[in-house]
């Protein structure tokens, strides 16, 4: 609304009496509101309602407890890596080996193991899968594709210090 002298007065009793009827709007149905609704319990007597019973034995055997992450120290050591001289040949678990998993050769580790490497220069960490055999330098402890060492960043270096350990699932 467009004010011009004479009208000011006008133009605000009219906004005023706009707010003044919504509020009285408001309070004239929130009067007449009220919560009907009634709890279930209160229908516990109906004889519609369907029960199942359960025996403990079978909600025992059913429910599987939450499983937790066990890290177990291996060895600490020196890694290295290797990568596209051996990608696409077989691994000694009968795997191909593609450089650009997380993956590793590890002298007497199961195939599939996880294992968590550290890097002791920066400490950053890779969890890898065992498998390959491998580690023929009698120095190194772990042998790892070229995917875990640049996670590692220890690409440039060939070599880093690390510290191993075995992750598994226990419940």
């Amino acid at each position: 609304m467009e004010t011009r002298p004479g009208n000011e007065r006008k133009a605000t009793l009219a906004g005023g009496m706009k707010a003044a009827l919504i509020i009285a709007a408001v309070v004239v149905l929130s009067a007449f509101a009220t919560d009907t609704a009634t709890p279930v319990s209160a229908h516990a007597s109906d004889s519609a309602m369907v029960t199942n019973v359960v025996p403990s034995s079978e909600i025992v055997t059913t429910v599987q407890p939450p499983k937790r992450t066990v890290l177990t120290r291996i060895k600490s050591g020196m890694a290295s890596w290797y990568g596209s001289v051996l990608q696409g040949h077989r691994t000694a678990s009968g795997r191909r080996f593609n450089m650009f998993e997380l993956t590793a050769a590890h002298r007497t580790l199961p195939f599939g193991s996880k294992v968590k490497v550290t890097d002791l220069r920066n400490h950053r960490s890779v969890v890898v899968t065992i498998t390959d055999r491998g580690v023929l330098d009698p120095e190194k402890v772990i042998d790892l594709s070229w995917a875990a060492a640049a996670e590692l960043h220890m690409v440039k270096m060939g070599v880093d210090p690390v510290r191993l350990e075995l992750i598994t699932d226990r419940s």
